[in-house]
């Protein structure tokens, strides 16, 4: 879809430059052609510098296991000299090389850090809110039983109670206990 998108403002005669008319669609294609190299450019850089290391890195292990086993055959142990010390070297810089290509410098993978920053802060903020409906929820569960309390306490120390007040506290119970199971209750 992305290409689409690239190629189409070409072909439809939205490309850079000014919006004449083009003679040709070879004039279209050189255009394409010219945007596409301009763009593929670091990609194939990067690619590039990839299989150079991979050849020196195989160069070196091969420098390394020839002079190696040269000198066991030879003298029956293998001492360090300058060939085995610059094929580790050329190995170890080819190695390094390669992982900067594909670690850090290659398309594409610093977006993908930033888009992993982004999903990790977005779980931070999403478990932050679950946190705080459920304090929400207990703070709620909690109120709802200290009213009940101060309602019951406040019950037993009227000596004569009337059957109105009665009522309006079992219905202040119902309200306190509605308020608390209601789910909208719970996200503030």
């Amino acid at each position: 879809m992305k290409w689409l998108g690239f190629i189409l403002p070409f072909i439809m005669n939205f490309g850079k430059g000014s919006h004449k008319p083009r003679r040709s669609l070879k004039d279209s294609a050189l255009e394409i052609y010219d945007a596409i190299t301009i763009r593929s450019r670091t990609a194939v850089f990067l690619s590039m510098t990839g299989l150079g290391a991979i050849a020196f890195v195989c160069g070196g292990v091969f420098m390394f296991i020839t002079e190696a086993t040269g000198q066991y055959d030879r003298t029956g142990a293998i001492f360090w000299n300058s060939t085995l010390i610059t094929s580790l070297c050329l190995t170890a810089i080819a190695v390094g090389g390669l992982s900067y290509v594909y670690f850090f410098a290659w398309p594409g993978v610093r977006a993908a850090d930033r888009r992993r920053d982004a999903a990790e802060a977005e779980f931070k903020r999403q478990q932050e809110l679950h946190a705080g409906s459920l304090e929400s929820a207990l703070s709620a569960l909690v109120m709802d039983f200290v009213r009940e309390r101060e309602l019951r306490r406040a019950q037993r120390g009227t000596s004569s109670p009337s059957p109105t007040p009665e009522a309006s506290t079992e219905g202040e119970l119902h309200r306190a206990r509605a308020e608390a199971e209601r789910p909208s209750a719970n996200l503030h």
